[in-house]
């Protein structure tokens, strides 16, 4: 019998959107960037669920997941292998508590985004307009869903 061994962690990225604004978090360790909430899927964890509790876990805020944006893969900062599955999420509320993981946030629109406010950066590691953009697009597309199966 053999024992598997991952070829690479998996976690999860939460794009929260709320009216036309996302939800961006400050690193207090490195990567030191600006980014969605979201991390490392806990072992066996379905990633839907591990995308609500790592908001939750950083935010303080619960929603519902209006659903799967992209992936990314690569490298972060010397630490491996990584698989991320981004979704895309709508809270309850707009009242964010943060962990200790983050020392301070900002709601941003896109055009905010596009004028550095705030900085993404441009490491291999950090969140592109671009991501923001898909994001945008599916929960905007998922809320019309929505409000026409509402509407019948």
């Amino acid at each position: 019998m053999s024992v598997f061994e991952p070829s690479h962690a998996v976690a999860v990225t939460g794009y929260v959107y709320e009216g036309g604004r996302f939800l961006l978090l400050k690193r207090t360790t490195p990567p030191l960037i600006w980014a969605p909430p979201g991390g490392r899927l806990l072992p066996g964890e379905d990633p839907l669920e591990g995308v609500l509790r790592e908001v939750g876990e950083e935010t303080g805020l619960r929603g519902r997941v209006l659903g799967l944006v992209d992936y990314w893969f690569g490298e972060i900062a010397d630490r491996g292998a990584l698989l991320s599955l981004d979704f895309v999420l709508s809270p309850e509320s707009d009242s964010v508590r943060l962990s200790e993981e983050h020392e301070a946030f900002v709601w941003a629109t896109l055009e905010d985004m596009k004028k550095g406010s705030p900085d993404l950066g441009d490491a291999p590691w950090c969140y592109d307009l671009g991501h923001f953009e898909a994001a945008e697009r599916k929960a905007m597309e998922t809320l019309e869903n929505l409000s026409k199966e509402r509407d019948h």
